[in-house]
């Protein structure tokens, strides 16, 4: 790029230059409002920089006060402002819109985003399941998962299999959500805690007792495993090594 086309591109943008302390700012200003509508105005106002725009940690205190309040029409007014800046592009910030509609229980907004988006992977996705899940669309989860991997050459990891054994749970169908484990584990993912923890709960909750107990069983068992593993290979670094 050369020092003119430099020049013009800093002379003519329309973004602002970011500012730490600007940033800092609006930020702190952000948390005080209390007025919903001001708040808004001041978020969208805040997100013409750019390192405000990567600050995930206030759009997601702004939309989920704005849930609190019922606000939906809001939400999406500061969600969809941001589809203007170049980060829309980028499928982290993308992934953020998606979850961010997907805990407000707009699960039509979310997937919009999802089908806009030019390049689409397993961060995406995921956020897309994610979103079913918390928009209650848990039909939608056990669709995407058997369609889209193919469609995205992409293979599902944990937290895609994660996300569709609590969908099960969530419709009651604990049976399915038991050969999903299976089959992660035949994919060769490893679950995880959050994978048994969820089975457990919907196992006790349902009154699946030995089931419950047979999956307990099984955790502390991979624990163990994982714990015992760890101990001897702390152990073999300690020993003196042979000459």
């Amino acid at each position: 790029m050369s020092s003119l086309t430099r020049f013009l591109r800093r002379t003519f943008s329309t973004t602002p230059t970011p500012q730490p302390d600007n940033v800092r700012k609006a930020a702190a200003e952000l948390y005080k409002e209390r007025d919903l509508k001001r708040l808004v105005e001041k978020f969208k106002k805040s997100s013409e920089y750019s390192r405000f725009r990567a600050r995930t940690g206030i759009y997601e205190n702004i939309v989920r006060r704005l849930a609190s309040a019922g606000r939906f029409q809001w939400i999406e007014e500061i969600l969809e402002d941001q589809k203007k800046y170049q980060d829309i592009s980028k499928e982290g910030f993308a992934a953020r819109l998606i979850r961010l509609y997907g805990r407000s229980g707009m699960f039509e907004q979310a997937y919009k985003v999802f089908d806009e988006m030019p390049n689409r992977g397993l961060l995406s996705f995921n956020a897309l399941m994610g979103a079913c899940v918390n928009a209650k669309k848990f039909d939608k989860v056990d669709v995407f998962f058997k369609e889209l991997p193919e469609k995205l050459s992409i293979v599902p990891d944990l937290v895609s299999y994660n996300t569709v054994i609590k969908a099960f749970c969530e419709m009651g169908s604990s049976d399915s959500a038991r050969l999903m484990l299976d089959e992660m584990e035949k994919k060769g993912v490893q679950p995880d805690v959050i994978t048994f923890n969820t089975l457990l709960y919907y196992f006790f909750k349902n009154g699946r007792f030995d089931d419950g107990r047979r999956y307990g069983v099984k955790w502390w068992r991979k624990m163990w495993s994982l714990i015992l593993g760890v101990i001897m290979r702390s152990c073999s670094d300690l020993l003196p090594k042979r000459e």
